[in-house]
């Protein structure tokens, strides 16, 4: 039989086989025609030996097949060894590696080895043993493949779920473009609601699915006339029970939550089993399990469970404007749409006290369910491309690649690129070298060079484009090229301080595989790019994307504690190079007549003054003729006009906070609070009306005016309470906070109320009025609150003016003038 299929999800389990445990890969997929596939393929368990030099590597090999023994009820065994030439931190060298019956082996078998005296190192003991098939067997999850074998239909690889089961001879990815041909997974988006937010109490009292086709909600709570997506169940215990037989009888291939590893499968796994039920949800029939971590992650076998919230959360959210990432913040920009408006603490806190709750408030209430489960689909949809290239590009399952920070990505593309150096992984740190790595002083990072505050015409904005991973590329940075001392063909960093001494380190000119994957990233970046000039498509976009996130985040990745090749020197030395380029490049704008504005890492601004941008582009054609390696400088954008805004301690420029405005009448906002999610509503309106109006004008009579406008409506309370509203995400459990801010000081008051609350939770609060002197204090429920009863100074003082002094210094008018409706201001000739 031959099918062709893509892999969606990998697991192993034991097979007897000749009375020993063996492990089997079981690849879940659908094939071409919509049927759900389990591939049965086998992989041969293996870690690495790097023997002592002066070794003799023929007996030590012979030694080592030899290894056998007893080991937790197991007979763990070495069943082959082989003797290879490869290459550890870019060095060449004899090694063995060594075959054990069962991945589980590994650990037991390696302990042996370290005691003989030949061992220098064991390498890869760590790895996965699905990363180990993916990798040896080049089977990318989300690339199409076809797989040769024989079909059977019994129970010999556990209760499968599947219309194929097929025990391969061969399994072989397509080649080209017909590897990455559309594949649109069949999802279901769900949603629960409870009477208590803590995992263990309180009920579930609905749960709802959704995706392009189906809409259902089932619940245990009756109420008239209901939606006709609605089905009513006994009580919990066959909510539960509705929850398994609707998500089977689906079939889907995807199951998504938002925030479902945090709290939704939990909580319907921790009242499962007070009833007796078991979430038997997964292709194989296995229950829903947790895999351990700060917010575990739960998986279904067969069936990947994505949780929306990890995906935005680890990887999109830097690149939002979103108040929070939560559910409503993220679907109302992403997709345009938003949660229905109900009031969930009253009817949450009615059910738990048993009170009886209107038909009309219960009814919106399920459609309220109903929408976040929509909303969570259609986020799914619009998110999916960004998933599957992110996934395809790292080569790991989709359960964790959709879980992964940025450092992880990077190292799954390390370790899924080595066999092409020929390279042997580097093993993951254990504890005490993390907490170690934790300990060491920090180095000095990026330049920024202090603006001074005013508003200036016609501004230069030249980027070093990736500059970071260009500096990694061009100098071979990486741990395994890293020397400390000067070396025969080497590069050679500038001098700077590093751990309190001056420093210079090398990296040796023979290519890096790191340097060289990162290039790879790079220049496919480029060809994406160009494509995209053509014709933009959300998959070419997530494309981009996914290039743009892994190769800016190897810099970062060099001083994450947990890296396999973890080198904070490498990433100082990074830094230094930077800093030594863009002092380099004012200096060479400045000699060309220019005055340079501020600088920031990647990014010089300057003043055009009297010359002329062709001008400008002449001394960026000069620059980049000097970078050395992939180095290069870009134009962004010649702006019309921007604003550099005073420090809050009114010494000099803030650093990372301005507004430019391009000539097409866009503006490029950096550090004020309109892209900060600590303000009210009121303020960052306030803000942008602010910077519209002096960047458009070159001053500040009109942004005056309306603030004096605004002052005086909040001392007379005439804005309403919805403009003061400030919402805050409670990014862990209550109890973890140390420092008690006003938004967990409103947490804890909503708990005491009985109204639910959790991680990843909205907390929205108003300053009431009042005389205690702590603000968490007088931090209050909306709800709690009739209109104008909030604290008119805190707003005034803690929100308003902080949110726009700094703009008004810049023309000489004071917070007090902005309060007391007062003007001195400079004009555009005195800056």
């Amino acid at each position: 039989m031959k099918v062709k299929f893509i892999p969606l999800d990998f697991d192993y389990i034991d097979k007897r086989i000749e009375g020993e445990d063996k492990a089997v890969i079981r690849i879940f997929g659908k094939t071409d025609d919509g049927k759900r596939i389990c591939v049965i393929d086998t992989a041969d368990p293996y870690f690495w030996v790097l023997p002592k030099h002066n070794v003799d590597i023929k007996k030590f090999s012979e030694k080592l097949s030899k290894i056998s023994m007893q080991h937790a009820g197991r007979h763990a065994r070495v069943i082959g060894t082989k003797i290879a030439k490869k290459s550890f931190m870019g060095a060449e060298r004899e090694v063995i590696q060594v075959f054990v019956n069962n991945p589980k082996d590994i650990t037991s078998v390696k302990d042996i080895v370290k005691t003989f005296k030949e061992t220098e190192e064991k390498k890869e003991i760590d790895l996965n043993f699905v990363t180990r098939y993916i990798i040896d067997k080049k089977v990318t999850p989300l690339r199409w493949h076809h797989a040769e074998g024989k079909e059977i239909n019994d129970l010999e690889y556990g209760d499968l779920d599947v219309d194929i089961i097929l025990e391969a001879s061969k399994v072989s990815q397509l080649e080209g473009k017909a590897a990455e041909e559309e594949f649109k997974p069949k999802i279901l988006a769900f949603d629960i609601e409870t009477t208590e937010f803590d995992i263990g109490k309180g009920e579930i009292i609905m749960v709802s699915f959704a995706n392009e086709e189906v809409k259902k909600l089932f619940t245990w709570k009756k109420f008239k006339d209901p939606p006709k997506e609605v089905d009513f169940v006994k009580n919990e215990e066959e909510l539960l029970e509705r929850f398994v037989s609707f998500i089977k009888k689906q079939k889907p291939d995807v199951l998504t939550g938002y925030f479902s590893d945090g709290f939704d499968l939990p909580y319907l796994r921790t009242r499962a089993d007070m009833h007796g039920i078991k979430l038997n949800i997964a292709w194989d029939n296995t229950n829903v399990s947790f895999i351990r971590g700060r917010v575990p992650s739960a998986e279904i076998r067969g069936l990947v469970h994505v949780d929306l919230f990890k995906f935005v959360d680890n990887i999109l959210s830097p690149n939002l404007q979103s108040e929070t990432i939560s559910l409503n913040d993220v679907a109302k920009e992403l997709v345009g749409e938003e949660k229905l408006k109900v009031d969930l603490n009253k009817l949450t806190k009615e059910m738990k006290d048993g009170k009886v709750t209107k038909d009309e408030e219960m009814r919106r209430f399920a459609l309220y369910n109903l929408q976040d489960s929509v909303l969570t689909a259609k986020l799914f949809d619009k998110l999916w491309p960004n998933i599957v290239e992110m996934t395809r590009l790292v080569q790991e399952p989709l359960f964790d690649v959709s879980r992964s920070s940025y450092s992880h990505l990077v190292e799954y593309n390390i370790i899924h690129n080595l066999h092409r150096f020929n390279e042997i992984g580097e093993n993951r740190p254990i504890r005490e070298d993390i907490e170690q790595r934790r300990r060491r002083p920090k180095y000095i990072g990026a330049f920024v060079k202090e603006p001074t505050p005013g508003i200036y015409e016609n501004v230069a904005v030249f980027d070093f484009r990736s500059f970071y991973p260009n500096v990694i590329v061009s100098f071979n940075i990486s741990l395994p090229t890293f020397r400390e001392e000067k070396c025969g063909d080497c590069f050679e960093t500038p001098e700077f301080e590093y751990e309190g001494k001056k420093r210079k380190f090398y990296f040796i000119k023979k290519k890096g595989f790191i340097p060289s994957i990162l290039n790879e990233l790079l220049e496919r970046r480029k060809e994406v790019k160009q494509e995209l000039k053509k014709h933009r498509t959300p998959i070419l976009e997530a494309r981009d994307y996914a290039f743009k996130t892994l190769s800016n985040a190897t810099y970062g990745y060099f001083g994450f504690f947990g890296a396999r090749y973890y080198s904070p020197k490498s990433a100082a030395s990074i830094a230094a190079i930077c800093r030594h380029y863009i002092h380099k490049t004012i200096e060479d704008i400045e000699k060309a007549g220019f005055e340079v504005a501020y600088s920031d890492t990647d990014s010089i601004m300057f003043l055009l003054g009297k010359k002329s941008e062709k001008e400008a582009l002449g001394v960026l054609e000069n620059i980049n003729k000097s970078l050395p390696g992939t180095m290069e400088l870009e134009l962004e954008k010649f702006y019309k006009r921007g604003i550099f805004v005073m420090k809050k301690t009114g010494e000099a420029g803030a650093k990372k906070k301005y507004a430019l405005l391009s000539r097409d009448g866009t503006i490029k906002i950096r550090g004020f609070e309109s892209v900060r999610r600590d303000k009210c509503g009121l303020a960052k309106e306030t803000q942008d009306y602010v910077l519209k109006a002096v960047l458009d004008e070159g001053n500040a009579d009109n942004a005056l005016k309306h603030v004096k406008k605004v002052i005086a409506e909040v001392k007379g309370k005439k804005i309403p309470a919805s403009k003061l509203i400030i919402r805050t995400q409670l990014t862990k459990a209550i109890e973890e906070y140390a420092s008690i801010g006003p938004h967990v000081a409103v947490a804890k008051r909503m708990r005491e109320k009985g109204i639910p609350i959790r991680e990843g939770g909205l907390v929205e609060y108003i300053i009431a009025e009042g005389t205690e002197k702590l603000i968490r204090e007088r931090a209050r429920i909306p709800e709690e609150l009739d209109e104008g009863e909030y604290d008119t100074e805190y707003y005034i003082n803690n929100q308003l003016v902080p949110a726009i002094e700094g703009i008004f210094t810049v023309f000489g008018i004071s917070s007090d003038n902005l309060k007391e409706g007062k003007k001195k201001q400079k004009s555009l000739k005195e800056f």
